[in-house]
């Protein structure tokens, strides 16, 4: 009879016979056999993480920066559930994922027996697949096992990647009696790589719609002012297609701070966009038709200025989830985007309206205008921090981005030209959870340092993965801004309501960081002024080992700042 060793080494072998060697291992007991089937593997490399949370975000990251997915392994019980808010972000921007979850068998469900929990789909509509593998019996047919692991990784990794889930149920003995080390003769890994059915699914996007792509070009030809907004999850190879396309077209990109572009000086380019939307010159004139790759963007400013029915709106990505926040698309075209964006060229197309003039002149006004606020600063500020780091990161150093302000800060102040590699950020669902261990998987995947920007709060919510980080093969940079609570809230309506703004919202929690670092015997900086913080951060770059950078700063002299900068901008439009 097969045991449920055997039913996971089928397991293990499949995935790692289908490019999948990232294994990531909650500790538990029902999970025994896969832990096991793992660990004997010549060529899983496992990760062990005590808090589930963490081990699915070093996860996600690892997928981000790879496109394989990791492969997450837990205990029976609540341990499945801590996966939950990392399956939703991979879910939500599209990253593979895979989780293999150990249950009770069927008898000790519902009856009271310890640790276990509803198991089967309990990630509800987020898995692109769920799937249950019965416990072993005498006529448990190994190719049923193998064939329900190529259908899980190819669900992971099609057209519209995302996470799956097996839930795998053992009853016990969990190992086999005598000797646990040996294999079964079921365990072949040449039956396994001889077989078929074990050979990585296609991932090629739909053909591009030829008819629609001529009603296209005429459409762009007949209007006069138009935009492209470049979203996340575009890849690099599609930035000079992009820039070829914006110059046949002859209008402005306008790239969100995570796409590939935001970084980069082009005239076509208007990386201050989100700042541009300031000035009554460009809010007084509005885009009839929209060309937009990708995924969705950060600027709340764009969404607004865009939200307009008389403009003709094309939204072009590879994958098929609608991207519609203001109910205005009027084409949607799943595609490869390099492609599309060389069918569509042509011949410049010279328009008389000096629209594309208008979006050049106000960059160059606000790339000059934030140079004179910030570059000579000493004291400590987020438009500032944001404006030096863009400067300091070092070539073949990766870049991740918290959510709340930090990413905000990051779109509108950071310099152009000098930043070269990927930047990364958590925003299918936008949440402050597991950046930390995010940033870790991220630097494991892509096997380069990695420096992390963002919050106190943020910061705090993934403490326990400053474990990983002490254990990283790879630096992590970790630049917090503590401004003793959420700063976001200053900058919103809610700011005016008094008495209960600050218990409520602004949430001050009075700590500093220093002793997080020192438990977990991570090195620890706190720069007081500018100045130091470029040479701290300068240093921690150049020495290849973690650290903890802790920068304080005030949330109401940052909301206040950012509208002395605003005004400043207006004023010079």
């Amino acid at each position: 009879m097969m045991t449920s060793l055997d039913v996971a080494q089928i397991i293990i072998e499949t995935l790692a016979h289908l490019g999948v060697h990232q294994f990531v291992i909650s500790p538990g007991s029902r999970s025994t056999p896969l832990t096991v089937a793992i660990a004997r593997h010549p060529q899983a490399k496992s990760l062990v993480h005590f808090d589930e949370r963490g081990a699915a975000f070093f996860a996600l990251g690892y997928a981000r920066a790879t496109r394989i997915p990791a492969v997450l392994v837990c205990t029976s019980g609540t341990a499945v559930a801590n996966y939950f808010p990392a399956l939703i972000e991979a879910s939500m921007d599209n990253i593979p994922m895979i989780v293999l979850s150990a249950d009770r068998p069927p008898e000790l469900i519902d009856v009271g027996a310890n640790q276990a929990i509803f198991q089967q789909n309990i990630y509800g509509v987020y898995p692109r697949l769920s799937l249950t593998l019965a416990p072993p019996e005498p006529e448990t047919d190994a190719m049923d096992i193998l064939n329900k692991v190529v259908q899980l990784y190819g669900s992971s990794t099609a057209v519209r990647p995302g996470p799956v889930h097996m839930n795998c149920q053992f009853r016990e003995p969990l190992l086999p009696a005598g000797d646990a080390k040996s294999k079964s003769s079921i365990y072949d890994a040449k039956w396994v790589q001889g077989n078929s059915m074990v050979t990585p699914g296609s991932t090629t996007p739909w053909a591009l719609p030829h008819k629609r792509l001529k009603q296209l070009q005429q459409k762009f030809g007949e209007s006069k002012r138009g935009l492209i907004i470049v979203g996340r999850s575009v890849r690099s190879a599609c930035n000079n297609p992009i820039l070829q396309l914006s110059e046949s077209l002859n209008v402005p990109v306008l790239p969100d701070v995570q796409s590939q572009l935001r970084f980069v000086r082009h005239p076509q380019v208007i990386n201050h966009f989100d700042l541009a939307l300031l000035a009554d010159d460009i809010r007084g004139r509005r885009p009839d038709f929209v060309i937009h790759f990708g995924g969705p963007y950060t600027s709340k400013r764009l969404l607004k200025y865009l939200d307009d029915s008389k403009l003709f709106y094309v939204s072009v990505k590879g994958t098929p989830e609608r991207v519609d926040p203001n109910h205005q698309v009027n084409m949607d075209i799943q595609t490869d985007i390099e492609k599309f964006c060389q069918s569509m060229d042509s011949p410049r197309i010279e328009r008389d309206d000096p629209w594309l003039a208008s979006w050049q002149m106000i960059e160059a006004q606000i790339d000059t205008t934030i140079s004179l606020q910030l570059k000579d600063k000493s004291q400590l500020s987020e438009p500032g921090i944001s404006y030096l780091l863009s400067k300091l990161i070092p070539i073949n150093h990766a870049l991740m981005l918290g959510n709340s302000m930090s990413i905000r800060e990051m779109e509108m102040f950071a310099s152009t030209g000098y930043f070269k590699d990927e930047i990364f950020a958590n925003r299918g669902s936008s949440g402050i959870d597991g950046l930390l261990a995010t940033a870790t998987g991220i630097g494991a995947g892509a096997q380069k340092p990695i420096t992390i920007l963002l919050g106190d709060l943020a910061f705090l919510h993934d403490l326990n993965s400053l474990q990983l980080i002490k254990t990283s093969e790879t630096p992590i940079v970790m630049v917090v801004i503590n401004n003793n609570g959420g700063g976001i809230f200053n900058f919103l309506p809610v700011r005016d309501e008094t008495d209960v703004f600050e218990p409520f919202f602004g949430t001050p929690h009075g700590l500093t960081l220093e002793n997080a670092a020192s438990m977990f015997g991570l090195a620890y900086s706190n720069p007081t002024d500018m100045g130091e913080f470029q040479s701290t951060y300068s240093m921690a770059a150049k020495a290849g080992s973690s650290i903890l950078i802790e920068l304080f700063t005030d949330r109401f002299e940052n909301h206040h700042f950012h509208q002395q900068i605003f005004q400043g901008l207006r004023e010079s439009s």
